[in-house]
């Protein structure tokens, strides 16, 4: 698999602050990978500086085997890039915004129109094609800049945050676009839903603070978010393996940990690791108020934060 997306020891700082720390990971081509992390993680950064509009400080950034910091425009035009915040000419109609965009992108004046054709069909734009932009919805706002960043077949795709503000429905067909471009490109696609790469992507890269955590197979990922939902509660400290074999006994509950209570060494806390099963703490609290005294008890739902955190554990 040919790589069309390189980082390779990339950071970025902005004056004393160091935004991106040391990041390196590669996208083949016909490859689809998810950047996730949470809001303020540093992925937009970092797709900024593969699209080119802001350079690493060090590191190297290649697209295509082009290197961005010494052939910037060149590999520009590899690439199709839907930022977060769409790049759109309000008073343009649809029509002539996608044409002037094809132009820009030097595009063969008699492909123009079949290019036209095939994102707005690809991306839904049929009803709003002479329409002028002020007047489209977020939705429709974002699908045409998915078309834009489609338009000249680039070799490499970037999408951040492609799917903000989409319904339901729409989400559906962006994916399916997504999916569809991915089987012959290289794209790399940044979102803090966890949902949006376990669907269309085949690696996730998972990002925070600005440090690569880790990259691995949606499934990976998939078994710290079940890890990390749990249902913690608070108990007094005796026959803590009575306890223990007790809660095991639960269906759905995969594992337990108990550790002391840094507060009070009469008491104990207990992490009850569960599939997404709901309702499950009050057959926890009928087990635990059974013999022991209850006096805390919260689902903790799986967010990016501790899914990270349950990944790295399981890692070292």
């Amino acid at each position: 698999m040919k790589d069309a997306i390189v980082l390779d020891n990339v950071s970025k700082r902005y004056g004393p602050k160091e935004i991106i720390h040391n990041i390196s990971f590669k996208v083949g081509a016909g490859e689809i990978v998810g950047f996730l992390g949470p809001n303020g993680a540093g992925k937009t950064t970092t797709m900024k500086m593969i699209a080119g509009s802001t350079a690493a400080t060090s590191g190297k950034v290649e697209v295509s085997g082009i290197n961005m910091a010494t052939r910037n425009y060149e590999a520009a035009k590899k690439i199709g890039y839907l930022p977060e915040q769409p790049p759109l000419y309000d008073i343009l109609e649809v029509s002539s915004y996608l044409k002037f965009v094809a132009k820009t992108k030097g595009v063969n004046k008699k492909n123009i129109n079949s290019e036209l054709n095939r994102v707005i069909e690809a991306c839904k734009l049929e009803r709003v094609f002479n329409t002028e932009i002020y007047k489209l919805s977020k939705g429709f706002r974002q699908r045409l800049g998915l078309a834009q960043a489609l338009l000249g077949k680039p070799e490499v795709l970037l999408l951040d945050e492609p799917t903000a503000g989409l319904d339901p429905s729409q989400i559906q067909e962006t994916r399916e676009v997504i999916r569809r471009f991915g089987k012959q490109h290289a794209v790399l696609l940044s979102t803090h839903i966890l949902s949006e790469v376990t669907l269309i992507c085949s690696r996730v890269a998972i990002i925070n603070e600005g440090r690569l955590l880790a990259i691995d197979s949606p499934e990976g990922l998939q078994k710290a978010s079940q890890q990390a939902n749990r249902v913690s509660l608070i108990a007094s400290n005796k026959q803590t393996s009575q306890l223990k074999e007790k809660l095991l006994k639960i269906k759905n509950i995969l594992s337990v940990e108990i550790k002391k209570n840094n507060k009070d060494n009469k008491k104990i806390s207990v992490d009850c690791y569960t599939d997404d099963t709901k309702n499950i703490e009050s057959e926890i609290a009928d087990i635990v108020t059974s013999k022991w005294d209850l006096f805390y008890i919260e689902r903790k739902n799986p967010t990016l934060e501790n899914i990270f955190l349950q990944y790295i554990k399981e890692k070292k």
